[in-house]
């Protein structure tokens, strides 16, 4: 079998692995999909080096001093490391892809199908902005499958995207926020006018109020609820304030589980 074949082979399987994995969360019709990137395209440059590296070596060992070629044999070592690496990165990587669905996702990372209900999976998600001329911002989306296990989704906000990576996650992203949330808000909010209260990461909701280990503030009181610089805060009586006592105890969103759900609840709870 070809490599070209092999490819096609593997593809194939994977696509069966995958249909196969959305009928069994239920996921319903599929809506998108996301090809990942499974190679940074470093293999072609790195073959390069090692046969410019390797002819240096060859030709300083036999015409000068053999300890003359020995930094060209070291970059040829580390070239070719790296180039293991890659090869290796890239079959785990392989049939790299997210496809969204009406009630879920399903995503093939490290070689694993996993499948995603938005009814049940927690959600963590984290961003980092990079500034300069080239400025980007980075997201991390961290899910829990119908089996429980925890996968990641990566992706980066200037099109490029990286090995390991989904394009557009912009796109995905608010995809999985509305899908989650349309899912579990109402049972969120049933569950909390029965009486019930919520936990969400380290702040919990009640019909009545909204509240960390050492704070709480009633619903009537809070005026919005907004993100600031990564932070869950409230505004009360024209001010800002955060739900904990001290940086450690003070609420993260890349800490918070099912954010948007929250942010849905805030929002309902707190109008008269």
């Amino acid at each position: 079998m070809t490599g070209e074949d092999g490819r096609s082979h593997a593809q194939d399987r994977f696509r069966t692995s995958i249909d196969e994995a959305a009928d069994r969360g239920r996921l319903g019709k599929r809506s998108a999909a996301y090809p990942g990137a499974q190679s940074a395209g470093f293999r072609g440059c790195a073959v390069a080096a090692v046969v410019v590296l390797g002819g240096i070596g060859l030709v300083l060992a036999l015409t000068t001093e053999p300890i003359v070629a020995v930094l060209p044999g070291g970059l040829l070592v580390a070239v070719l490391i790296s180039l293991w690496f890659d090869q290796r990165t890239s079959k785990n990587n392989q049939g790299f892809r997210l496809d969204l669905y009406e009630h879920g996702l399903t995503a093939v990372v490290k070689g694993q199908v996993h499948a995603v209900r938005y009814d049940s999976t927690s959600v963590l998600q984290r961003s980092i902005r990079h500034t300069g001329a080239t400025g980007y911002t980075e997201y991390w989306y961290t899910l829990t499958d119908i089996d429980e296990r925890d996968i990641v989704l990566r992706g980066r906000s200037d099109g490029v995207v990286k090995k390991g990576q989904f394009a557009k996650p912009r796109e995905w992203g608010t995809a999985i926020q509305q899908g989650v949330t349309q899912e579990q808000f109402p049972k969120a909010l049933a569950a909390i006018k029965s009486g019930e209260s919520l936990s969400f990461g380290k702040l919990w909701v009640s019909r009545e109020a909204v509240g960390s280990a050492r704070d709480a503030a009633k619903w009537a009181q809070i005026e919005e609820v907004r993100v600031i610089d990564g932070y869950i805060k409230i505004k009360m009586a024209g001010k800002w304030r955060s739900l904990g006592a001290t940086a450690v105890t003070t609420p993260v969103v890349s800490e918070m589980p099912n954010f948007f759900v929250f942010l849905a609840l805030a929002d309902h709870l707190r109008r008269p």
